[in-house]
């Protein structure tokens, strides 16, 4: 098997490194992140899972949810920005 070594900085590491599952490498969890899209078949019976993987899977969607608002806060930001800017120049 291939290796290739990558960089990246601090704030993507923290941002990235709680998504790993304890047992899997961070290998494993490129490969997971970057499949397709979640679907509801590959969340049924997310019950049957103990306690701790349930509360993971929890912390998972509300850290996504809490990263989704952020960028849409920015995109929304950027628009009225340069809205501004247009009706200014017009």
């Amino acid at each position: 098997m291939a290796v290739k070594t990558i960089t990246i900085t601090t704030e993507a590491y923290e941002a990235i490194k709680h998504l790993k599952r304890e047992d899997e490498s961070f290998s494993q969890l490129f490969v997971r992140i970057a499949k397709k899209p979640v679907t509801l078949k590959d969340i049924a019976g997310i019950l049957k899972h103990t306690p701790q993987e349930a509360d993971a899977f929890r912390k998972r969607v509300l850290l996504a949810r809490k990263e989704l608002g952020e960028g849409m806060d920015k995109r929304i930001e950027d628009v009225r920005t340069r809205l501004k800017r247009y009706h200014r120049s017009s």
